[in-house]
């Protein structure tokens, strides 16, 4: 499930390419049905096989790049989930596969959750959460299925105003702001969330796959000098880049989530190099359980 996402300087504007291995995902029911296509970080896990290692843009980390597709609604929603909340810079731009995206900021999710806090009213106003490595400024949000404290909101985003201790720190409505002063304790199961991923996201018409790649599929590899790939009618052309993921073992020559080159394409065939152009690769060794490959494509955030 895991995939690997590089990063070459892109041109002006802070520009960054970012080398995605494209995943596919597709749902429906009787009121809506869609598609949606990238990779993301974990968290977005609605989105199979779509892990990739993050890349830094700006000093914020990317954690999702994803396309959506609501071909019942007629909507079409992409995103670029990093790391913050109300951080600078935010990104204002992707430009994919020669079509540019103009992004508005979207919804606040959150990459850590955790069950078991609990709250110290005043006048000691403490909120213990075990281990919680958060620093002063750090954004949070609770939430209690019998019942918030009086004085903090279910699903309001807070600020850590002071750290007591390891396990235990104050929150102010606002950075900076005065510590919060609340009664009652809560009840039933309590949750905490930090680590915030800001979504910022274009609307617009574009249905189906914009990167206009190979959609992940099923394929096959021999143990054989060259290693011959089978993807059935992949459509992929020579210099194209690749990546594989397995369910058990890669014949030993060929890593999971390391992006190679396309050389001898076929119909239904090719063989792989470690660089563009290079000499095609050999395999050995045992192999078992389900490869997939899929495309690599670039995406510049800006």
């Amino acid at each position: 499930m895991a995939g690997v996402l590089m990063t070459l300087l892109g041109s002006g504007n802070s520009g960054l390419q970012v080398a995605l291995p494209v995943s596919y995902y597709a749902w429906g029911d009787k009121y809506s049905a869609g598609e949606q296509y990238g990779a993301d970080g974990g968290y977005f896990s609605y989105l199979s096989g779509g892990n990739f290692t993050p890349a830094t843009w700006q000093g914020r980390t990317i954690r999702a790049l994803v396309h959506s597709y609501d071909f019942y609604a007629s909507t079409s929603t992409t995103l670029i989930g990093i790391d913050g909340y109300n951080a600078t810079p935010a990104p204002q731009r992707l430009r994919i596969n020669g079509t540019n995206f103009t992004l508005g900021a979207g919804s606040v999710s959150w990459l850590t959750n955790v069950t078991g806090i609990t709250f110290s009213p005043s006048p000691t106003n403490n909120i213990n959460w075990t281990s919680h490595g958060l620093a002063v400024g750090d954004p949070v949000q609770f939430y209690c299925t019998g019942g918030m404290p009086t004085g903090i909101t279910a699903f309001t985003i807070y600020f850590v105003q002071s750290v007591v201790s390891a396990s235990a720190f104050k929150i102010a409505a606002t950075p900076g702001g005065a510590a919060i002063s609340f009664t009652g304790s809560g009840s039933g199961t309590r949750y905490g969330y930090k680590n915030p991923i800001t979504s910022y996201q274009a609307s617009g018409a574009l249905s189906g796959n914009p990167f206009g790649s190979m959609l992940p599929r099923a394929a096959t590899i021999t143990i054989a000098s060259p290693a011959t790939v089978t993807a059935t009618g992949h459509g992929l052309t020579n210099g194209k880049r690749v990546q594989f993921t397995t369910t058990g073992v890669l014949p030993t020559g060929i890593l999971a989530n390391t992006t190679y080159f396309v050389i001898n394409a076929a119909t239904d065939t090719f063989n792989l190099s470690a660089t563009q152009g290079g000499a095609a690769i050999g395999t050995s060794g045992v192999q078992s359980g389900s490869h997939v490959v899929r495309e690599v494509v670039s995406v510049t955030v800006s």
